[in-house]
């Protein structure tokens, strides 16, 4: 599979022109194509190329503070890290990102320059984990971003009524560094969790839109 992947598409005949380029370098198999920002323009000129949309991404964003939760969460240590995989694969087993994590993979992440044990913030009930609220500061924007990078709950705990609780857990922390602007992302088609993140007051900054095209 090819990736092409558009951060700021210009809306205009070069991007048709880069999209051309791209299909005409691919001997065959699929091209991944993202548009983050997606405008009109920029959807036309991926349709124009022969690519079919099949996924929309939306960034979340809210103000900070957020009310408080009356959750008690800790930031992780290492012996938490076996539970942690485990949790995280039982919640996004459906998902094409972020399922299938393994300890490689979650340690590599944490070697990144933003990673903060304190961050990820762990919830334990019944004496296990039952869930998990990771956070992501991006100190190069302006004014600095608090994301809500991932949030699971096993689903052994669902019905509970844990998601906003988890979220906002993750926003309090957040503020706590500094933070007054909240984002995160969401799949547009996950109703459930959407409707939780509204009542939280996140409205809908942005879309990013995955295409495919296949060539035989």
């Amino acid at each position: 599979m090819w990736l092409v992947d558009v951060t700021e598409p210009a809306g205009s005949r070069d991007l048709a022109a880069d999209l051309g380029a791209a299909v005409d370098e691919c001997p065959g198999g699929t091209i991944q194509l993202w548009l983050h920002h997606v405008d009109p323009v920029s959807h036309h000129s991926a349709i124009l190329a022969g690519f079919v949309p099949y996924r929309d991404l939306w960034q979340l964003r809210r103000l900070l503070p957020a009310a408080s939760s009356e959750l008690a969460t800790r930031g992780i240590v290492d012996d938490d890290i076996a539970e942690l995989i485990s949790v995280n694969n039982r919640a996004f087993h459906w998902h094409p990102e972020q399922g299938g994590m393994t300890e490689a993979s979650l340690r590599a992440t944490m070697s990144e320059p933003w990673f903060d044990p304190e961050g990820l913030r762990l919830l334990h009930l019944d004496d296990r984990l039952a869930g998990f609220c990771w956070t992501k500061i991006h100190s190069d924007t302006i004014p600095k971003l608090g994301e809500i990078y991932v949030i699971a709950l096993d689903p052994d705990f669902h019905g509970r009524s844990l998601g906003g609780p988890m979220t906002l857990a993750g926003l309090e922390w957040l503020c706590g560094q500094g933070i007054y602007d909240g984002m995160l992302y969401v799949e547009s088609d996950n109703a459930p969790a959407n409707a939780v993140y509204a009542r939280l007051g996140f409205t809908q900054h942005h879309t990013d839109r995955a295409y495919r095209l296949t060539r035989t």
